[in-house]
């Protein structure tokens, strides 16, 4: 039997060492250990022809006689360490496994770590402390009316922009404090508007959502919110430069859909 080393066997075929690794492996066919000297690994004359027939490689025929051949029953190695390139390849094979497990881990926590805090949980808040009863001497008729009438008015709701379509089939852009804005969609205007904003209300022909600001996100992305029976829709949208009103009329039928 003639033993060829992975050097040897590497400048025969034209590859380097991770390649013909590679093959061996898509092969099935393990590396051989030198009857001498078990820690040097090698292959055999048939297999580097096989290896050359598959991958459609020329053996130089100078190359092939001067390949020393070392007969495999001069010193006859005990079976424990005969075994142990199948051993080391396993190793491995499973050290490859477990880099690639950590790899994927890796990139699932950095994608999570990217993600903000409103994408996790958008539908739900903390309910408000409550604070435990104190017992107070009760007041008279007259400060009880004078205190009730001194509280504060509640906070105005907070209201957003809204771009709808309107009876006459056009899209407007209307600003809570100003009115229908001077400019149509899908303009140099509304791209500049689009990245001050941090939310706005989108009624289009298809349907209509809540669109959100994402600011950690580069280049400013939008994501698309709607709460449709007790449950919350997220999707995501486009930069600044790129959300037109096609991309939101296709969100919004996205998220129609989930009506049906």
């Amino acid at each position: 039997m003639t033993f060829v080393s992975v050097a040897d066997a590497c400048r025969c075929l034209g590859i380097d060492a991770k390649t013909l690794h590679h093959w061996l492996a898509d092969a099935q066919l393990p590396l051989q250990g030198y009857p001498r000297d078990g820690r040097k690994k090698g292959v055999s004359q048939e297999q580097l022809q096989m290896l050359a027939r598959l991958h459609h490689r020329h053996l130089a025929s100078a190359f092939q006689e001067s390949l020393p051949a070392i007969p495999a029953d001069r010193l006859p190695l005990p079976p424990a360490l005969l075994a142990l390139p199948d051993a080391l390849c396993t190793l491995q094979a499973q050290i490859a496994a477990l880099q690639r497990q950590v790899a994927d881990l890796t990139s699932l926590l950095q994608r999570q770590a990217r993600q903000p805090e409103s994408l996790l949980s958008p539908a739900w808040q903390p309910p408000p402390a409550r604070r435990p009863p104190t017992l107070t001497s009760p007041a008279p008729r007259a400060h009880s009316t004078a205190t009730t009438s001194a509280k504060a008015p509640p906070k105005p709701a907070h209201v957003i922009p809204r771009v709808e379509y309107d009876q006459q089939g056009h899209y407007v852009v209307i600003c809570p404090k100003r009115g229908v804005l001077p400019f149509e969609p899908d303009t140099s205007e509304w791209f500049a508007w689009v990245a001050e904003q941090s939310s706005f209300r989108f009624v289009g022909k298809q349907g209509h959502f809540s669109a959100h600001h994402e600011w950690l996100i580069p280049h400013g992305a939008w994501r698309a919110h709607r709460q449709i029976r007790n449950h919350s829709y997220n999707l995501r949208l486009a930069p600044n430069q790129e959300l037109t009103i096609a991309v939101l009329e296709q969100a919004a039928a996205a998220l129609q859909a989930h009506l049906a």
